[in-house]
C-alpha cells in the first residue's frame, strides 16, 4: 500500500488492515517467543490484539520510514509481551497468597520477602541504560535462555552473555550504594 503511514495517521481502516497483514507474522513471533511457553496461547492472542490497538491509537505519534515503522511495531509487541507476562505472574503470586490454607506463614514470609526484593531490584534497575534493563527483564523475569535474548534482540549469545555480566556489576555497584545510603 502507498504511503501507509499517512494513511493510518489519519485514521484509515484500510491502512490498518494492511498493517495487520503485512507485520501480523512479524508480531505473533515477538509474543510467541516471550508469552507461548509460560503463559499459553491465550496470552499470544491477547498480546496481538494490544499490539494493533496500541499501534492504532498512537499512529499519530510515529514519525519515521516504513522500515522504522516494523521496528516500532516490533518493540510495541516486545513491551506488550511483556506487560501481560508479568500481569500473569502477578496472579499467580496473588492466587498463593490469598491460599493461606496450603502456605504456612514462614513460606508466605519468604514469598514476600522475595517480592520486595525483586521491587528493589527492579527499582534500581531504572538506573541502568535501556539495553541493559531489557537484557535483564527478558533473563530474571521472563526466564529467557541466553540464545532466546540473542535470537530476540538478533545479537551472539556471547554478546548477551557479556553485556549481562557488565550489567550485574553495574547492578551489583548501583544496589550497595543504595544499600550504604539507606541502611
Amino acid at each position: 500500500m502507498k504511503d501507509v503511514i499517512s494513511k493510518l495517521k489519519l485514521r484509515h481502516e484500510k491502512a490498518l488492515a494492511y498493517v495487520i497483514d503485512t507485520y501480523m507474522p512479524y508480531v505473533k513471533a515477538i509474543a510467541k517467543q516471550i508469552l507461548e511457553q509460560p503463559c499459553g496461547n491465550g496470552a499470544v492472542d491477547e498480546c496481538i490484539n494490544d499490539v494493533f490497538l496500541a499501534v492504532w491509537q498512537n499512529s499519530e505519534k510515529f514519525s519515521g520510514s516504513e522500515e522504522e515503522l516494523k521496528k516500532w511495531i516490533g518493540t510495541i509487541a516486545k513491551y506488550k509481551a511483556i506487560d501481560i507476562y508479568r500481569k500473569q505472574k502477578k496472579m499467580e503470586v496473588v492466587s498463593l497468597e490469598h491460599s493461606n490454607e496450603q502456605i504456612n506463614f514462614e513460606t508466605g514470609e519468604l514469598l514476600y520477602l522475595n517480592k520486595e526484593q525483586k521491587e528493589r531490584i527492579l527499582l534500581k534497575m531504572q538506573l541502568l541504560p535501556e539495553s541493559e534493563r531489557e537484557l535483564f527483564l527478558m533473563k530474571y523475569y521472563l526466564d529467557l535462555t541466553n540464545g532466546e535474548i540473542a535470537d530476540a534482540l538478533g545479537i551472539t549469545k556471547s554478546a548477551v552473555e557479556n553485556r549481562l555480566y557488565r550489567g550485574k556489576k553495574k547492578l551489583g555497584k548501583i544496589l550497595s550504594d543504595g544499600s550504604e545510603k539507606n541502611g
